[in-house]
């Protein structure tokens, strides 16, 4: 082979192993929210705890996200797993930018999440009561 083909044909090879350049999107910083150790609040916007961990499933999809409440340089801390769906995120509100949507009592009896080896025990919120339909005015006379 001549020098001219190797060269070319190292050219080639160089071009075939090049990374294909993606596309890069830029996210501002009130449409996103960094989570892992956020402050989570309740609905009224207090600080209940923070966000230590995510567990998703096989596909990636987060199911559960696991909260770490209360305690003093982890000592009486108690961490809970509660549903992917029972977390509101508002990027754009500093105080809550989490919220949590259970209530102190469903907060309080969830089991404490402590073994990663054994199945979550997740907390699902309850969905909101309906509301009555309002009631029909008296006829007037």
């Amino acid at each position: 082979m001549s020098a001219g083909h190797r060269r070319v044909v190292f050219a080639l090879l160089l071009t075939a192993a090049a990374p294909v350049a993606s596309e890069v999107q830029h996210v501002p910083p009130e449409l996103a929210l960094p989570i892992l150790g956020h402050a989570v609040a309740d609905s009224e916007g207090k600080e209940i705890g923070h966000l230590v961990d995510v567990l998703v499933d096989e596909q990636g999809l987060p199911q559960a996200a696991v909260i770490d409440f209360g305690g003093f340089m982890g000592v009486g801390n108690r961490k809970i797993a509660v549903a992917w769906g029972a977390l509101r995120f508002v990027p754009a509100d500093p105080k809550r930018a989490i919220t949590l949507t259970l209530t102190p009592d469903q907060m309080k009896a969830a089991p404490e999440y402590k073994d990663v080896a054994k199945p979550a025990p997740v907390v699902v919120s309850s969905p909101a009561a309906p509301t009555p339909p309002p009631e029909p005015e008296p006829a007037r006379q």
